[in-house]
């Protein structure tokens, strides 16, 4: 039981600080959206999620103070806790297989902060401001949607096909620079086995460097003729590198760079979290 007080204590201390998500507004208008109809299935499992957990603690508290019984569901999450894993009924979208429930609490609540963050971006500017909001990638429940909610949002704005639009990255080397209609930023990546200078990679024996904000752009052409010469990487969802959400392409410079590249060699790829 003190193991499970012990818990309780850490996971409260960062939960109370945890305001409630919110949620976004729904409108005849915005529902046709792809990235509002993406954005508020997240808003709504994390705001879920956050209240389930909340509910599920306060119980705990209840049940250590003998003022209500538990029920099977509590005795198996108490079990988890005492074991430092993550209860069951609380693994609602993937991470790596065996971080602890600190591990996950911690991160879970900088998935909340974003959430919030979301929320009141819409509030401030409306539904039209989610396009611009800078996305934490690795800090979504399911990235992958994400990449193909804005390759809907350019299909649908521009009345393009899906299959012609092909995805152009752009590492920032200015922060300042701005993003058309078919671009959208994203932050929080992680190259591993390579360096980026000037939106061109180069071999290098750091294990990890962050990428400053990166703009995915969809444009509108032959995929076959643009990837020529380029090396595509994996991005992962996490470090353990097991779950692939898509790929990027990049010019390469430098040695082990052009036709007979060493990247693939080398394990280059991006990770979107740190988990793992």
């Amino acid at each position: 039981m003190h193991i499970i007080l012990g818990y309780f204590s850490y996971v409260i201390v960062i939960l109370k600080f945890l305001q409630a998500v919110g949620a976004l507004k729904r409108t005849a208008d915005n529902i046709k959206d792809p990235l509002f109809r993406f954005f508020e299935r997240e808003v709504n499992l994390g705001a879920r999620l956050l209240q389930d957990i909340r509910q599920d603690l306060q119980d705990v508290m209840l049940i250590c103070q003998a003022d209500k019984k538990p029920t099977n569901h509590h005795r198996s999450m108490m079990a988890d806790l005492s074991r430092g894993i993550i209860p069951q009924s609380w693994r609602r979208y993937t991470v790596p297989q065996g971080i602890t429930v600190i591990q996950w609490i911690t991160d879970f609540s900088l998935r909340v902060k974003q959430l919030q963050a979301i929320v009141q971006t819409t509030q401030q500017g409306g539904t039209k401001e989610l396009k611009n909001f800078n996305v934490w990638l690795g800090g979504l429940f399911i990235p992958e949607a994400y990449i193909t909610a804005t390759r809907q949002y350019v299909a649908q704005a521009n009345s393009w096909s899906l299959e012609e639009l092909y995805l152009d990255v752009r590492v920032l080397d200015n922060a300042g620079e701005s993003m058309d209609a078919c671009s959208f930023s994203v932050k929080g990546l992680k190259l591993q086995g390579a360096t980026c200078k000037k939106n061109k990679l180069q071999l290098s024996t750091t294990i990890s460097t962050e990428l400053p904000v990166t703009l995915l752009r969809w444009i509108r052409t032959d995929a076959d003729k643009v990837v020529a010469g380029k090396v595509t990487l994996p991005v992962y969802l996490n470090a353990t590198r097991s779950h692939l959400l898509f790929t990027m392409d990049f010019d390469t410079e430098g040695e082990g760079s052009g036709k007979d590249h060493s990247f693939y060699k080398r394990g280059a790829a991006i990770i979107s979290s740190d988990l793992g």
